[in-house]
Protein backbone atom coordinates (compact mmCIF):
# COMPACT_ATOMS: atom_id res chain seq x y z
CA UNK A 1 0.00 0.00 0.00
CA UNK A 2 1.51 3.51 -0.90
CA UNK A 3 0.21 6.64 -0.22
CA UNK A 4 0.45 10.09 -2.30
CA UNK A 5 0.84 12.97 0.42
CA UNK A 6 0.44 16.63 -0.77
CA UNK A 7 -1.22 19.90 0.96
CA UNK A 8 -2.33 23.22 -0.71
CA UNK A 9 -3.10 26.28 1.57
CA UNK A 10 -5.34 29.25 0.04
CA UNK A 11 -5.32 33.07 -0.01
CA UNK A 12 -1.79 33.57 0.64
CA UNK A 13 -2.24 35.05 4.24
CA UNK A 14 1.58 35.81 6.26
CA UNK A 15 0.61 32.94 8.53
CA UNK A 16 1.14 30.74 5.31
CA UNK A 17 4.56 30.98 6.51
CA UNK A 18 4.18 29.25 9.82
CA UNK A 19 2.20 26.64 7.96
CA UNK A 20 5.54 26.24 5.39
CA UNK A 21 7.56 26.04 8.70
CA UNK A 22 5.63 22.68 9.89
CA UNK A 23 5.98 21.41 7.16
CA UNK A 24 9.40 21.84 6.94
CA UNK A 25 9.83 20.11 10.20
CA UNK A 26 8.34 16.76 9.06
CA UNK A 27 9.62 17.00 5.40
CA UNK A 28 6.75 17.37 3.73
CA UNK A 29 6.09 20.00 0.54
CA UNK A 30 3.07 21.92 -0.42
CA UNK A 31 1.43 24.40 -2.74
CA UNK A 32 0.63 27.81 -1.45
CA UNK A 33 -2.53 29.80 -3.47
CA UNK A 34 -2.15 32.93 -3.77
CA UNK A 35 -4.26 35.80 -4.62
CA UNK A 36 -2.53 39.72 -5.34
CA UNK A 37 -5.25 42.02 -4.05
CA UNK A 38 -7.44 40.45 -1.63
CA UNK A 39 -6.11 40.21 2.12
CA UNK A 40 -4.40 43.11 3.95
CA UNK A 41 -1.83 40.41 5.43
CA UNK A 42 -0.96 38.87 2.72
CA UNK A 43 2.54 38.15 2.28
CA UNK A 44 4.79 39.86 0.63
CA UNK A 45 7.20 39.93 -2.70
CA UNK A 46 9.93 38.53 -0.83
CA UNK A 47 8.21 36.39 1.83
CA UNK A 48 6.64 35.09 -1.64
CA UNK A 49 10.22 34.57 -3.06
CA UNK A 50 11.34 33.07 -0.29
CA UNK A 51 8.25 30.52 0.39
CA UNK A 52 8.59 29.57 -3.62
CA UNK A 53 12.13 28.11 -3.07
CA UNK A 54 10.62 25.42 -0.04
CA UNK A 55 7.72 24.93 -2.31
CA UNK A 56 5.17 25.19 -4.94
CA UNK A 57 3.41 28.65 -5.04
CA UNK A 58 0.36 28.79 -7.42
CA UNK A 59 -2.03 31.22 -8.62
CA UNK A 60 -5.61 32.17 -6.92
CA UNK A 61 -6.57 34.96 -9.26
CA UNK A 62 -6.54 38.33 -8.31
CA UNK A 63 -8.44 39.87 -6.25
CA UNK A 64 -10.57 36.75 -5.54
CA UNK A 65 -13.59 36.56 -7.33
CA UNK A 66 -16.39 33.86 -7.23
CA UNK A 67 -15.44 32.90 -11.15
CA UNK A 68 -19.02 31.58 -12.05
CA UNK A 69 -20.46 34.71 -11.03
CA UNK A 70 -18.59 37.17 -13.24
CA UNK A 71 -18.00 37.54 -17.07
CA UNK A 72 -15.77 35.19 -18.75
CA UNK A 73 -13.74 38.12 -20.12
CA UNK A 74 -13.40 39.31 -16.60
CA UNK A 75 -12.66 35.26 -15.55
CA UNK A 76 -10.08 35.44 -17.97
CA UNK A 77 -7.92 38.59 -16.80
CA UNK A 78 -8.47 37.43 -13.19
CA UNK A 79 -6.57 33.93 -14.32
CA UNK A 80 -3.66 35.22 -16.95
CA UNK A 81 -3.51 37.98 -14.77
CA UNK A 82 -2.31 36.22 -11.88
CA UNK A 83 0.00 33.85 -13.78
CA UNK A 84 1.75 36.71 -14.88
CA UNK A 85 1.39 38.71 -11.86
CA UNK A 86 2.88 35.59 -9.93
CA UNK A 87 5.65 35.05 -12.86
CA UNK A 88 7.22 38.37 -12.66
CA UNK A 89 7.14 38.34 -8.78
CA UNK A 90 8.75 34.73 -8.88
CA UNK A 91 11.19 34.65 -11.60
CA UNK A 92 9.70 31.22 -12.39
CA UNK A 93 7.02 29.50 -14.39
CA UNK A 94 3.75 28.88 -12.06
CA UNK A 95 1.79 25.63 -13.32
CA UNK A 96 -1.38 25.23 -10.73
CA UNK A 97 -4.49 27.76 -10.14
CA UNK A 98 -6.61 26.95 -7.69
CA UNK A 99 -10.68 28.43 -7.87
CA UNK A 100 -11.49 30.44 -5.24
CA UNK A 101 -14.39 28.61 -3.00
CA UNK A 102 -13.78 26.19 -5.76
CA UNK A 103 -16.48 27.83 -8.56
CA UNK A 104 -15.80 26.08 -11.54
CA UNK A 105 -17.09 25.33 -15.28
CA UNK A 106 -16.46 23.54 -18.03
CA UNK A 107 -15.58 27.30 -19.57
CA UNK A 108 -13.48 28.20 -17.04
CA UNK A 109 -11.63 24.91 -16.85
CA UNK A 110 -10.38 25.80 -20.71
CA UNK A 111 -9.54 29.24 -19.59
CA UNK A 112 -7.33 27.41 -17.03
CA UNK A 113 -5.78 25.50 -19.59
CA UNK A 114 -5.87 28.30 -22.16
CA UNK A 115 -3.48 30.17 -19.59
CA UNK A 116 -1.37 27.83 -19.38
CA UNK A 117 -1.63 25.66 -16.25
CA UNK A 118 -1.07 21.95 -15.93
CA UNK A 119 -3.74 21.51 -13.00
CA UNK A 120 -6.63 23.55 -11.03
CA UNK A 121 -6.96 22.30 -7.64
CA UNK A 122 -11.27 22.55 -6.55
CA UNK A 123 -12.63 22.33 -2.98
CA UNK A 124 -14.44 19.01 -3.69
CA UNK A 125 -13.57 16.81 -0.80
CA UNK A 126 -13.19 12.86 0.08
CA UNK A 127 -11.43 11.55 -2.56
CA UNK A 128 -8.13 9.87 -3.29
CA UNK A 129 -7.30 10.71 -6.86
CA UNK A 130 -6.88 13.56 -8.94
CA UNK A 131 -9.74 12.26 -11.39
CA UNK A 132 -9.60 12.11 -15.10
CA UNK A 133 -9.79 15.81 -15.36
CA UNK A 134 -6.79 18.07 -14.57
CA UNK A 135 -8.20 21.20 -14.39
CA UNK A 136 -11.16 19.70 -11.81
CA UNK A 137 -8.95 18.39 -9.06
CA UNK A 138 -10.12 17.51 -5.21
CA UNK A 139 -8.93 16.80 -2.23
CA UNK A 140 -9.49 14.45 0.56
CA UNK A 141 -10.10 16.74 3.54
CA UNK A 142 -10.27 20.50 5.01
CA UNK A 143 -8.72 21.39 7.93
CA UNK A 144 -11.51 23.14 10.02
CA UNK A 145 -13.88 22.61 13.08
CA UNK A 146 -15.77 19.35 13.02
CA UNK A 147 -18.10 17.71 13.84
CA UNK A 148 -19.48 21.40 14.64
CA UNK A 149 -19.14 24.88 12.65
CA UNK A 150 -18.60 27.11 15.09
CA UNK A 151 -21.18 29.66 14.71
CA UNK A 152 -20.54 32.26 17.69
CA UNK A 153 -23.07 35.01 16.53
CA UNK A 154 -25.84 32.26 16.71
CA UNK A 155 -27.49 31.28 19.88
CA UNK A 156 -26.52 27.62 20.84
CA UNK A 157 -30.18 26.20 20.65
CA UNK A 158 -30.89 27.64 17.22
CA UNK A 159 -28.95 26.92 13.80
CA UNK A 160 -28.58 23.44 14.28
CA UNK A 161 -28.42 22.15 10.46
CA UNK A 162 -25.65 24.70 9.94
CA UNK A 163 -23.66 23.45 13.09
CA UNK A 164 -23.80 19.86 11.78
CA UNK A 165 -22.42 20.56 8.16
CA UNK A 166 -18.83 19.80 8.87
CA UNK A 167 -20.39 16.22 9.91
CA UNK A 168 -23.46 15.87 6.88
CA UNK A 169 -21.20 16.56 4.82
CA UNK A 170 -18.62 13.73 5.84
CA UNK A 171 -21.40 11.08 6.21
CA UNK A 172 -21.75 9.77 3.01
CA UNK A 173 -17.68 9.04 3.17
CA UNK A 174 -18.08 7.53 6.80
CA UNK A 175 -20.58 4.78 5.62
CA UNK A 176 -18.87 4.36 2.29
CA UNK A 177 -15.35 3.48 3.68
CA UNK A 178 -17.33 2.15 7.02
CA UNK A 179 -14.82 4.33 9.18
CA UNK A 180 -15.25 4.08 13.03
CA UNK A 181 -17.48 5.66 15.22
CA UNK A 182 -14.67 7.79 16.69
CA UNK A 183 -14.06 9.39 13.26
CA UNK A 184 -17.60 10.89 14.35
CA UNK A 185 -16.21 13.44 16.87
CA UNK A 186 -12.41 14.05 16.45
CA UNK A 187 -10.77 15.95 13.10
CA UNK A 188 -7.17 14.43 13.66
CA UNK A 189 -9.24 10.65 14.29
CA UNK A 190 -10.85 11.27 10.90
CA UNK A 191 -8.13 12.85 8.84
CA UNK A 192 -6.35 9.51 10.09
CA UNK A 193 -8.66 7.47 9.17
CA UNK A 194 -9.02 8.79 5.43
CA UNK A 195 -4.77 8.71 5.57
CA UNK A 196 -5.17 4.72 5.80
CA UNK A 197 -7.98 4.41 3.75
CA UNK A 198 -6.07 6.53 0.85
CA UNK A 199 -3.26 3.81 1.66
CA UNK A 200 -5.62 1.47 1.12
CA UNK A 201 -6.62 2.34 -2.47
CA UNK A 202 -3.05 3.54 -3.33
CA UNK A 203 -4.26 6.80 -3.69
CA UNK A 204 -3.55 10.25 -2.48
CA UNK A 205 -4.27 11.91 0.48
CA UNK A 206 -4.77 15.97 0.23
CA UNK A 207 -5.05 18.35 3.06
CA UNK A 208 -6.21 21.67 2.51
CA UNK A 209 -7.15 24.70 4.08
CA UNK A 210 -6.38 28.60 5.01
CA UNK A 211 -3.73 29.37 7.38
CA UNK A 212 -6.21 32.43 8.62
CA UNK A 213 -8.71 29.96 9.53
CA UNK A 214 -6.51 27.30 11.50
CA UNK A 215 -5.05 31.03 13.48
CA UNK A 216 -9.36 31.63 14.40
CA UNK A 217 -10.20 28.51 15.47
CA UNK A 218 -6.91 27.58 17.37
CA UNK A 219 -6.17 24.02 15.11
CA UNK A 220 -2.37 24.46 15.32
CA UNK A 221 -2.19 21.77 17.72
CA UNK A 222 -4.46 19.60 15.25
CA UNK A 223 -2.72 20.22 12.13
CA UNK A 224 0.98 19.73 13.95
CA UNK A 225 -0.35 16.28 14.81
CA UNK A 226 -1.68 15.17 11.51
CA UNK A 227 1.84 16.48 9.95
CA UNK A 228 4.23 14.34 12.11
CA UNK A 229 1.50 11.41 11.39
CA UNK A 230 1.70 11.56 7.70
CA UNK A 231 5.35 12.14 7.75
CA UNK A 232 5.90 9.15 9.65
CA UNK A 233 3.24 6.98 7.40
CA UNK A 234 5.42 4.20 5.61
CA UNK A 235 4.94 3.92 1.85
CA UNK A 236 4.34 7.12 1.41
CA UNK A 237 5.67 10.19 -0.67
CA UNK A 238 5.22 13.65 -0.50
CA UNK A 239 4.39 15.78 -3.72
CA UNK A 240 3.26 19.18 -4.60
CA UNK A 241 -0.19 19.76 -6.44
CA UNK A 242 1.32 19.81 -9.76
CA UNK A 243 3.46 17.14 -9.07
CA UNK A 244 0.12 14.65 -8.50
CA UNK A 245 -0.02 15.78 -12.35
CA UNK A 246 2.81 16.02 -13.47
CA UNK A 247 4.26 12.86 -11.76
CA UNK A 248 1.03 10.01 -12.64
Amino acid sequence: MTVSITSSWDDGHVLDLRVADMLDRYGLTGTFYIARDFLDERMSDSQLQDLAQRHEVGAHTLTHPVLTEISLEQARDEIHGSKIWLEDVLGQEVTSFCYPKGANNLALQQIVADAGYVMARTVDKFTFSVGDNPYCVPTTLQIYPYPLRPLPRIAFWRGWRSRLQPLLDALPTLRTFRLGAKTLFNWQVFAESLLQTAAQENGIWHLWGHSWEIERYDLWDALDNILQTVAAYDNSQSVTNSGLITHS
